[in-house]
């Protein structure tokens, strides 16, 4: 529960995700505090604040859920697949992987079906470890890897190159494109605190300049159509699209391979349990098709 709280950030929020009352949760951390000898939560206006005493136990709360995971994964182990899974999925793999994912899990498993929710992974990663989702498919960029998360277990399923819009006759159209050549260029970049934006400011800054937004849009089809009508370039993955759509070039970026990898993602114990197990199953085979 008081992960749950440094999680949410509140009481409230807290007790409706768990199906308790403000006051039941409010009982329950004053127990452990009683339990532990330590002052546990600080008031902040509507919010509570974990002292360090909360945040070094909160830490502990990762390894002894993967624990739970796993054990449950253990006691489900060689059952029939069924029930409810829970997926989450970036925009471009809701368009891509998972429905063929989803199609071939239906399929093979009548007793059980998949839910899917459209979520960014700064989104589909918290909403996984809070229990929301069961499987969440996301992203990495070579400048920003996930690194070690003690609540997550993450499989590869593919890379995925970044390629360089320009709108059709540009100069700095080509084989290859040279970011530098671009510095006085409006970009069309993802919102603010995504990958899809970070990407653009890391590989411009690389480029030596700084990156002037003239869109923001996480929504590919809106970067693809702004940039055909000359309203600015961008950087967009493969997975994105079929085929370049008129008024549009699309190349690598010269130098270094601008690439992401998608991966999928479980609780930390949770891979083994058998719709979770199914489902990533199928999410690497349609990965390998594409």
């Amino acid at each position: 529960m008081l992960r749950e709280v440094a999680a949410r950030g509140t009481i409230a929020a807290t007790a409706e995700a768990l199906g308790y009352t403000p006051s039941a949760v409010s009982q329950h951390l004053i127990a452990l505090e009683r339990e532990t000898g330590a002052s546990l939560l600080e008031r902040d206006g509507r919010s509570v604040r974990l002292t360090d005493a909360a945040e070094r136990l909160v830490r502990r709360t990762e390894a002894v859920l993967a624990q739970l995971e796993a054990a449950e994964a253990e006691l489900a182990h060689g059952s029939d697949v069924r029930g409810t899974v829970t997926l989450a999925c970036f925009p471009t793999a809701a368009a891509t992987i998972a429905p063929t994912a989803m199609a071939a899990f239906a399929a093979a498993y009548p007793d059980a079906e998949v839910e899917m929710s459209e979520l960014e992974p700064e989104q589909a990663l918290p909403a996984l470890k809070l229990g929301e989702a069961d499987v969440a498919v996301v992203h990495e960029y070579d400048f920003s890897p996930r690194g070690s998360d003690p609540g997550v277990e993450l499989r590869p399923l593919l890379e995925d190159d970044i390629l360089v819009a320009v709108p059709d006759g540009h100069p700095a159209a080509g084989e290859n494109v040279d970011l530098a050549a671009l510095a006085g260029e409006g970009w069309v970049a993802g919102y603010l605190d995504t990958a899809c934006h970070r990407v653009v400011v890391t590989a411009c800054r690389a480029a030596g300049y700084e990156p002037r937004i003239s869109a923001r849009t996480n929504d590919f089809r809106v970067v693809l159509a702004l940039v055909a009508a000359g309203r600015g370039v961008a950087l967009v993955p493969r997975l994105a699209f079929d085929a370049a759509p008129a008024g549009v070039a699309l190349a690598p970026a010269s130098g270094r391979p601008l690439r992401r990898r998608v991966l999928a993602a479980a609780r930390a114990g949770g891979a083994g349990h058998p719709a979770v197990s199914a489902l990533i199953r199928e999410l690497e085979a349609a990965s390998a098709r594409i």
